[in-house]
């Protein structure tokens, strides 16, 4: 199986191998890799290659270790560039991951303070507001909060928003695509669960969330909307870097 006489080192050689395996689902995420011992016999090399091998493959966030347990799959990663705006249903069917979204609450409300000064609105106007269950490969991962004008998106109001794409939904209606012509102001903030997102997200009171606030704005410089998404902390993790910038989840 492996090649002594390249100039590809053994522990990368062993490294690869499990990378192959992984990627063709023989080693499934959150499966315990076998022991270092028997890593040994399958590979017919050193307790310290396969030391090296494992522990490349925790540097590329393909494994992880657990003290005193073994090594195991890293959880499943969506990677997305957070300087290209793409909406949630987007970034998981590029990455091959199932999704649902259950409708929490749909409505017409006055517009709030915050409401007037993001979307240009003014005292007395209205806004369709939209809470939002988002699911990954069925765990609930956000609770997002959707605030859009009502003059131009009352049509929401009338249509069965569950399990759709409400960026798929606003092309059909007004032959706009959000994601086509619209740019991104993003804020990030750490919180704590409250009793009710613990309860949504299945998760327990008190642990930790990211609060993932966004101002989707057209070419012209108009606001489309604000949204506020509640992720739960078990799925999501941010890589920011002069280079590279990207947002992965976590799907246990």
């Amino acid at each position: 199986m492996l090649d002594s006489d390249s100039a590809t080192p053994l522990y990368l050689q062993v490294a690869d191998d499990i990378k192959q395996k992984i990627a063709s689902g023989e080693y499934k995420a959150g499966q315990i890799l076998p022991s270092e011992t028997k890593c040994c016999e399958i590979y017919q090399v050193s307790r310290v290659t396969i030391r090296n091998a494992i522990s490349d493959l925790v540097d590329q966030g393909l494994l992880v270790r657990k003290h005193g347990k073994g090594s195991y799959v890293e959880k499943q990663k969506i990677p997305s560039n957070l300087f290209t705006f793409s909406g949630f249903t987007t970034t998981c069917r590029e990455n091959n991951i199932q999704i649902k979204t259950h409708i929490l609450c749909a409505l017409k409300q006055e517009a709030s303070m915050n409401d007037l000064r993001v979307l240009n609105l003014h005292e007395g106007d209205y806004i369709v507001y939209l809470k939002r269950l988002r699911f990954a490969d069925e765990h609930p991962v956000i609770i997002e909060h959707v605030h859009l004008p009502y003059d131009k998106y009352k049509f929401l109001l009338s249509i069965d928003l569950e399990d759709k794409s409400l960026y798929e939904i606003i092309t059909e209606h007004t032959g706009l695509n959000p994601e086509k012509y619209c740019n991104t102001k993003i804020t990030l903030e750490a919180t704590a669960a409250t009793p009710e997102e613990a309860h949504f997200l299945n998760i327990e009171n008190g642990k930790p969330l990211i609060v993932y606030q966004e101002t989707v704005i057209s070419n012209t410089g108009e606001p489309v909307h604000w949204t506020k998404q509640i992720m739960s902390g078990n799925y999501f993790k941010f890589y920011l870097s002069n280079n590279y910038n990207k947002l992965s989840i976590n799907l246990e």
